[in-house]
């Protein structure tokens, strides 16, 4: 279930919260379970990603968890009890022209693989920060543009418009919106220019055709993307 929050003006994200400490049974299932996902996903590497703890006012403060705590969590959800990974990510809505960017999940990702999303989209980490030592959803927002579709964007010019969670899963999206002057061949040209990315295929959908999109294909999209494409007015809630 998708529940969708306002986002605080001038949201401001602070990894400033106590990480938990599980107990000693609880690391040891898993590094079992990464190793399992490791096992089915060569390459997998353990990073870290911003853990939502608690909102204070336009602050929002967490913790930097490592990934094999989330995708622990995820394969068995009983484990949020010890680790409290609620992880954040942001999701684009990348308006060129009048036409919005989807990408397919890569097949073998560990995490709805083969569905189309809202690109680009990532998990939250501490490789940006803004002046005053906060993690900047702006950078992450730039980061992600450039490594999945190849483009680049002003930081002034992204605009964050809503809060997503699911309650099931624990994963917060940040939308954030982006209009950016390219024909959607330029996005394409900038794409098919990249070795690889998350995405196996895009699609740039006109606007007056994104209800369309939604609707015959609901079953083949994360479940985070009609929620979002609702928050910003572009289907009905």
């Amino acid at each position: 279930m998708y529940a969708t929050h306002p986002v605080p003006d001038g949201l401001v994200l602070l990894d400033a919260s106590e990480t938990p400490a599980p107990s000693a049974s609880v690391l040891e299932r898993v590094e079992a379970l990464w190793a399992e996902t490791q096992a089915r996903t060569p390459g997998l590497f353990n990073g870290s990603l911003f853990s939502l703890a608690a909102f204070d006012g336009a602050r929002a403060l967490g913790f930097m968890a490592q990934y094999k705590w989330y995708v622990a969590q995820l394969a068995e959800p009983s484990l949020f009890e010890a680790l409290r990974v609620r992880s954040l990510a942001v999701s684009g809505l990348v308006n060129v022209r009048g036409h919005l960017v989807f990408g397919k999940r890569r097949a073998g990702l560990s995490l709805e693989g083969g569905l189309w999303e809202l690109a680009p989209s990532g998990t939250l980490s501490d490789a940006s920060r803004e002046p005053d030592g906060s993690l900047s959803w702006r950078g992450q927002f730039a980061r992600e543009l450039t490594e999945e579709l190849g483009l680049s964007a002003p930081l002034g010019a992204l605009k964050a418009f809503a809060l997503v969670e699911d309650t099931a899963t624990n994963i917060w999206e940040l939308g954030v919106s982006a209009e950016l002057d390219l024909d959607p061949g330029d996005v394409l040209a900038a794409y098919a220019g990249l070795e690889r990315t998350e995405h196996d295929q895009l699609s740039i959908v006109p606007l007056a055709d994104v209800p369309r999109f939604h609707k015959t294909r609901r079953k083949e999209l994360t479940g985070v993307t009609g929620p979002l494409l609702a928050a910003a007015g572009y289907i009905k809630s």
